[in-house]
């Protein structure tokens, strides 16, 4: 399957994104924050940085919770929506559009997020590793990042070539995958099939990283992982986990 490296670009800024997408994952973020907040043990007002942050639905239901979140994105779509949305939200919500790799805030920040599957987006391990030391750099001493990565073990023991799903909404789904062992990444095409039988495709790209690698990054950015979970709730972490939570704290 041929890879874009910038395939990010194409996604996030259509508008068939969020007419798939948006309503359900802003309902889903509630849970998620609460997870996220008692897995950092966050009290409010701490400073939060979230990156990339898409439309905002995390950082959103962390302002309307009295947080002070930073949120960045690279999109200027995804940023555009989100200052629209906290505009009517309320709280304490800024959006800046930048690049995870170069990070265009200063901080100091009690705390990161980073949400959505959205490491290992980047061509190379250099540009991943770019982002891990721009967060440590603008976390206060003891601040504390999440990343919600998936786990590769599960991944590529469960792999399927083919995944179709039929939505509630008449929409069909066909998630055709590979993955490169040689580059060590997971590639899919999206396609979507709409009932007036319009169609939509795109390509996705993710280094699949193992939780030692990431470890190591993490480590190698300045930051100690304090503890990694099989999922949001806190579960204990194993091959069979279908997520790698990782909670690291700058030194």
């Amino acid at each position: 399957m041929a890879r874009h490296h910038d395939w990010w670009r194409d996604v996030f800024d259509r508008p068939t994104f969020f007419e798939l997408y948006e309503r359900s994952d802003t309902e889903l973020a509630v849970t998620q924050v609460d997870h996220v907040v008692r897995l950092l043990d966050l009290r409010a007002p701490a400073r939060i940085l979230d990156v990339p942050c898409g439309y905002g639905r995390h950082s959103i239901e962390l302002a309307r919770r009295g947080y002070q979140v930073t949120g960045v994105d690279i999109s200027e779509v995804q940023i555009a929506r989100a200052r629209t949305k906290v505009a009517g939200a309320g709280g304490r919500a800024q959006f800046v559009i930048g690049d995870a790799r170069a990070l265009p805030v200063a901080g100091p920040f009690d705390a990161a997020i980073n949400m959505f599957l959205s490491f290992g987006y980047f061509a190379t391990d250099e540009e991943n590793e770019a982002m891990l030391r721009g967060i440590a750099r603008v976390l206060d001493r003891g601040g504390r990042l999440l990343i919600d990565f998936w786990n590769r073990e599960h991944e590529i023991r469960l792999f399927q070539p083919t995944i179709v799903e039929e939505r509630d909404d008449d929409i069909q789904e066909v998630e055709e995958w590979s993955f490169d062992p040689l580059a060590g990444r997971l590639n899919w095409i999206n396609t979507v099939v709409f009932p007036d039988g319009r169609r939509e495709s795109w390509n996705h790209s993710i280094r699949a990283f193992t939780v030692a690698e990431v470890r190591k990054m993490l480590e190698a950015a300045g930051m100690t992982v304090v503890a990694i979970y099989g999922g949001l709730g806190g579960e204990p972490y194993t091959m069979d986990s279908e997520s790698a939570i990782f909670v690291a704290e700058r030194a």
